[in-house]
Parts: structure tokens; sequence; C-alpha cells
């Protein structure tokens, strides 16, 4: 489970529901019929990994020497590129679509360190805005925006899951710790 944020480009030219998820579902379909927008995707990852120093990207130039191709070459053939933070930093995980940007946040955090995750997604955001023009859909309040005009303020809604989550969590295991006999006996 995450809370997810995607910044799209729109087609209206101003925030809509029904726009942004149309922009997403049609990034995601590999059989939709749309001009690749490979020159903002390079440009929004190296943006990313500009601002953020625990971003890690897929390594192309291993994968160019195996295919003997160039590491350009080798990029171009991939429909997302994919950021993650680097082992001991915020789980953080950026998809850099033709058309949009998913960056995804797991419900592993509370308080301080929270803020600190979100303040990062923040950055993030208004760097693809920056970037790229992108405005932002946050399924999780429903809201859809421009970051140049509102900022993003999704942490109460992630703090409110995270908890249920560790809640949850807890009283899986101690249901768990009843069970005397096999799971596979009915009787």
């Amino acid at each position: 489970m995450s809370y997810d944020i995607f910044c799209y480009k729109s087609n209206l030219k101003h925030p809509d529901i029904d726009d942004a998820s149309q922009v997403i579902e049609d990034d995601n379909d590999i059989w939709v019929k749309k001009p690749y927008n490979y020159e903002m995707k390079i440009a929004v990852e190296k943006a990313l990994l500009g601002i953020d120093p625990a971003l890690i990207g897929f390594d192309y130039d291993l994968l160019a020497k195996k295919k003997n191709k160039s590491a350009e070459d080798v990029k171009k053939e991939f429909l997302k590129f994919e950021l993650n933070a680097a082992y001991g930093e915020s789980e953080v995980h950026v998809e850099v679509f033709d058309y949009h940007v998913a960056i995804a946040v797991p419900f592993i955090y509370q308080g301080d360190i929270a803020k600190t995750v979100f303040e990062k997604l923040k950055l993030y955001i208004k760097v693809v805005n920056e970037t790229a023009g992108y405005f932002v859909y946050d399924p999780q309040t429903g809201q859809v925006f421009d970051p140049a005009e509102n900022e993003f303020d999704g942490l109460n809604k992630y703090l409110l899951v995270s908890e249920s989550t560790e809640e949850m969590i807890g009283a899986q295991s101690t249901a768990q710790t009843k069970i005397t006999r096999p799971w596979w006996k009915f009787w």
C-alpha cells in the first residue's frame, strides 16, 4: 500500500480529474497510439536526480554494454524510467512516463519522518512542474491542481492511513498468535 501522486500533462491546459485519469491511463497503455515524449522524460529524470542525490536510476550503461548499443538507444526502448531511493533512505518510488510521473510513498512513516518524506515529495512535485509544466492529481483526496498555484497537502491523509495500517498489522499479528492448529486443518 502506498500514497500515490500523479503529475500529468494536461490536454485541457487546466486541472481536470477526467483529463488526469485519461492521460495516466493512456500513458500506461502500450497499445494507445501517442507521440513519444522522450526529451521530456529525460529532462524530468535529470531534474529529479539533480535535486535528490538519494535517488538512483536504472544502470542503462551496463545494459547498453550487454546489448552492444549506446545507453541513449537502450533508454529509448523503455516505456518508463524508474527512480528509487538509495538503500537506507526514505522509500520513495518514482516512475517517469512520456506524459506523467507517478510517485509512490509506502504507508510506513509516521510523525517527523513522515513530515520529512512529504517535504521531499513536495520538492519532487515542484521540480516536475517547473521542468514539464505538469499538474497534480492526488487520488487519495480526489484533488487535481496546478502546483504553481496551490501547494500539495496530503500529509494529514497519509498519517491517518499510516496509523491505521500500523493498527491493522498489530491486530493481524495478534490474531495469528491465537491460532493453535495448523492452517490446513478445518476441524
